[in-house]
């Protein structure tokens, strides 16, 4: 059986593990920041958090027979804060005409923007490439587990979402932009500075230029990748819930922003809530549609992926209401997969 849930100190090994095909600035490969973390998300699922837009809210895919994590994916209450600014990209166009010459350009602009009341964003998503195309669908799985959990608590999230792509990378873990651009202005490889804006993102105002850069004076392999992401069937996924792209790209990679209003997301607006019935249904032998099925029961919050019948009622067996810690009697909440 696959279950997702908060994260767990235990879960720190195969956390490491799966930051290894990821290494990014929300789940970077590094042990003691994600120790760290780990601890943060405890508070956060626990309402420990003084502040609710310090909350970090990192779940876990557990194949509860192989008894080890295969994927976890991330919800942070909010970016940027008066104390640590959100910055991007801004990416417009710029059109120049000559009668004189009958010549007319638009220019692509890069401009850095920042702001101390951002938005909540989700992320760090990643799955062990043997769990890709299970029947129990993990990658949307470990996507709409966010937005069921910010539907059940929209108290603790901002009314805009937003999710930073990944862009692409070299073989040796160079990325073209930043080699182009934020290399120059900060004298800093990738990675270090990557892992050095997971604490602190001041150096970016500080060193970054404050005019707008074009990008035609970038190589033209450079400028293809502005805006360009390494995952699209996780954006397929974002953009069948509502996800648009927003015109912004992360300062290092370029990577797209994509974004959406928290309640017009389809995962938020569709989720239902509903009373597990007395009697456990059987698994059903016809193919139903799936369903994220999520609880907060005595085992705390907790998710699995089931079928609905054609009254749209969740198979929920004797098996699976262990698991997730419910039953008869108590709430649940079903949530359709993309």
């Amino acid at each position: 059986m696959l279950i997702l849930r908060p994260v767990a100190p235990e879960d720190l090994d195969a956390l490491v593990e799966l930051s290894e095909s990821l290494d990014s600035v929300n789940l970077p490969r590094d042990a003691d920041f994600l120790r760290e973390r780990i601890v943060r998300s405890q508070w956060s699922f626990g309402g420990e958090v003084r502040d609710w837009r310090d909350g970090v809210y990192v779940f876990v895919l557990e194949d509860t027979v192989a008894r080890r994590c295969v994927g976890t994916s991330l919800i942070l209450g909010k970016v940027g804060r008066p104390d640590e600014p959100y910055y991007w990209l801004e990416v417009s166009t710029e059109e120049r005409r000559s009668a004189e010459l009958g010549e007319r350009f638009c220019h692509t602009r890069l401009q850095l923007r920042s702001t101390e009341d951002g938005p909540t964003e989700v992320g760090g998503l990643i799955l062990d490439p043997s769990y890709r195309g299970h029947a129990e669908k993990c990658g949307k799985a470990l996507s709409t587990v966010r937005f069921a959990y910010i539907a059940a608590h929209p108290d603790r999230f901002e009314r805009e979402v937003i999710a930073e792509m990944l862009s692409i990378f070299e073989e040796s873990g160079e990325n073209r932009l930043w080699e182009a651009f934020g290399r120059r202005f900060t004298g800093l490889p990738y990675r270090e500075a990557d892992h050095l804006s997971a604490k602190n993102r001041r150096f970016i105002a500080d060193l970054f230029p404050r005019d707008p850069v074009y990008a035609t004076l970038f190589p033209e392999d450079v400028r293809d990748q502005i805006g360009k992401a390494d995952a699209p069937a996780a954006i397929r996924i974002l953009e069948k819930v509502g996800f648009r792209y927003l015109g912004q790209v992360d300062p290092f990679d370029g990577g797209p922003y994509y974004g959406a209003a928290r309640n017009a997301i389809l995962s938020v607006r569709e989720r239902r809530e509903l009373v597990l019935p007395k009697v456990p249904r059987d698994p059903m032998d016809h193919e139903g549609p799936l369903a994220l099925l999520s609880a907060e029961g005595v085992l705390g919050f907790r998710a699995t992926v089931v079928r609905l019948d054609v009254d749209g009622s969740p198979s929920v067996p004797k098996a699976m209401r262990e698991a997730l810690g419910v039953a008869a009697g108590d709430r649940v909440s079903v949530t359709p997969l993309p």
